[in-house]
């Protein structure tokens, strides 16, 4: 018995849309524009902390500065308590800027300090401090730097648990170590970090 074999050609293929390759690229592309969202987060995440590391630097930099000024401020009143220093000291209280800073002072012209109020190489520093100094008093003569009235004109502490703020009580002191001294601290850094602290502090 012979059977016959019945040979057919396939069918042929069903013409394909491209819908499930156009759908993949979408998904590709939504994926790849997350992943560049993402690692631009992250770089955005390690510059801020990175930029808030440097000036959290800066601040603890500036009791290097605090401290070369309270080193300082006793041979300061001792042989110039009524004049100026260059870059150093004002015998009147300055005029501040709006974030109370010293506005006379030109701190690119202000020598950078060690602790020990040694002036160091300002390019040699990774944390430049520099540091001024102004006697809280107001101009006693006009064009002079001499106070006399140091109650009347000066922010005073008056040693009995009181403090004045230009004097109101009857005392009239002539010596200078009851008053305040306003030392204001600049720290310049990395990444263009800057820092600015001030410290009040009289002389016993």
């Amino acid at each position: 018995m012979k059977t016959k074999l019945s040979l057919q050609p396939p069918a042929a293929p069903q013409r394909q849309r491209g819908v499930v390759l156009f759908m993949a690229l979408i998904a590709l592309v939504a994926l790849t524009l997350a992943g560049l969202a993402m690692v631009r987060s992250v770089d955005t995440g390690n510059v801020i902390a990175g930029n808030m590391a440097f000036r959290q630097a800066a601040m603890q930099q500036a009791d290097v500065g605090i401290e070369a000024a309270f080193l300082a401020l006793p041979g300061i009143v001792n042989t110039s308590r009524d004049a100026n220093i260059a870059n150093q000291y004002y015998a009147i209280r300055q005029a501040v800027d709006a974030i109370g800073v010293p506005r006379a002072v030109s701190w690119a012209d202000v020598p950078c300090r060690n602790s020990s109020n040694a002036t160091v190489t300002c390019s040699d520093q990774a944390y430049q401090v520099r540091y001024v100094i102004d006697r809280l008093c107001e101009q006693e003569t006009t064009g002079s730097t001499i106070v006399t009235d140091l109650q009347g004109k000066c922010f005073v502490d008056l040693g009995n648990g009181k403090s004045g703020s230009n004097g109101r009580y009857t005392p009239v002191f002539t010596s200078a170590s009851a008053i305040y001294y306003r030392i204001t601290v600049q720290v310049a850094g990395p990444r263009n970090t800057s820092a600015y602290v001030q410290a009040l502090v009289t002389k016993s």
